[in-house]
């Protein structure tokens, strides 16, 4: 019996059109998710009443556990809370007194963290308790949100309250640490914060339905500024994203650690070492745009209904004056 090859589908230059040059190429723009439509150089409104847990200084929420307020450890004011060397699964507590309504009344939680001594495996973790000591939603890996543990350095963590995925009220904010004896931290000014002053805005791109995967075959980040350093050999940090651009995935399935991966670009050496830098234009009006551009491995993110791709951001914007992000895909049809 003679056997016939199986018919293979070809280019016009005779190359065989595998599976992944059969998905049909798109591009779709990061687009705010409470209404899908407001672009990522978003202005930053007034903020609110903020809602102080600890700052050292203020008569505010109780702090119980490892560690001790320290004039040495303090970020502002006269005294902050250092952990001391720290072991495993060990917590330190701040405690309202009460049950509050932290969901619905606050879109972020932020303090202050200067690592002191962070050894590898060492892991920080976040979350909220209630009255009896259970945990209420998720709890977050510090990590998520900073671009790295640098040793002696004072950074803000700013963590959306949304992230939490907060199912009740709250009485207690827990620091966790976990994995590795050995690690000590200082923190200062924690806080609440209300709608606006700066965000978090969280932007979002998502496949239409469970039928269609979106291949992420490329990232570009587009910025337009006065030129002032801003070409690609000379590029200054953006003073305007002082908490960093947070570029993540998650599964809005899981109830609980949802996030599946997550990086922070804050500076130079963070953008640079993420992101490509693209051409740089000078228009008429003294603007220069500067693009950067990441090219994930083949596949390597898949984007579905509920597997989402999100920037956030947790700075006023305003001060730029253009800042857009787009994915480039292709696409999937399940079962079509």
């Amino acid at each position: 019996m003679q056997l016939t090859e199986p018919k293979i589908t070809r280019a016009l230059d005779n190359t065989p059109l595998t599976a992944d040059r059969l998905l049909r190429l798109g591009q779709q723009s990061f687009k705010r998710t409470d209404n899908g439509t407001e672009p990522m150089n978003v202005n930053g409104i007034p903020v609110g009443t903020v809602t102080n847990i600890w700052d050292g200084d203020g008569s505010y929420w109780t702090v119980s556990g490892t560690g001790s307020a320290t004039t040495g450890s303090a970020h502002a004011g006269t005294y902050g809370w250092d952990s001391g060397v720290a072991g495993k699964d060990v917590t330190t507590v701040f405690d309202n007194g009460s049950m509050i309504d932290v969901g619905g009344s606050y879109n972020s939680l932020k303090f202050w963290l200067n690592t002191k001594a962070f050894p590898s495996g060492s892991k920080l973790l976040v979350t909220w308790l209630n009255a009896s000591d259970s945990r209420v939603g998720s709890e977050l890996d510090v990590d998520a949100y900073i671009t790295s543990y640098d040793i002696d350095i004072w950074q803000q963590v700013v963590i959306p309250i949304s992230d939490f995925g907060l199912s009740g009220n709250i009485q207690k904010l827990e620091l966790k640490y976990k994995k590795e004896a050995g690690q000590q931290f200082w923190f200062d000014e924690f806080g609440l914060y209300p709608a606006g002053g700066g965000g978090p805005y969280i932007f979002q791109v998502v496949a239409p339905d469970a039928s269609t995967v979106y291949h992420i075959s490329m990232l570009v980040l587009m910025i337009s500024e006065v030129e002032t350093g801003w070409d690609d050999d000379t590029f200054t940090n953006i003073t305007a994203l002082t908490n960093g651009l947070l570029l993540r995935q998650r599964d809005t399935e899981l109830e609980e650690d949802n996030i599946l991966w997550s990086f922070n670009s804050r500076d130079n050496i963070d953008l640079f070492g993420r992101y490509h830098p693209q051409e740089n234009f000078i228009f008429n009006n003294g603007k220069m745009m500067v693009g950067f551009m990441v090219k994930p491995g083949k596949a390597s993110i898949e984007i579905t209904d509920t597997q989402v791709l999100e920037f956030v951001v947790r700075d006023d914007l305003s001060s730029i004056d253009n800042i857009r992000a787009y994915a480039h895909y292709g696409v999937e049809v399940i079962g079509g």
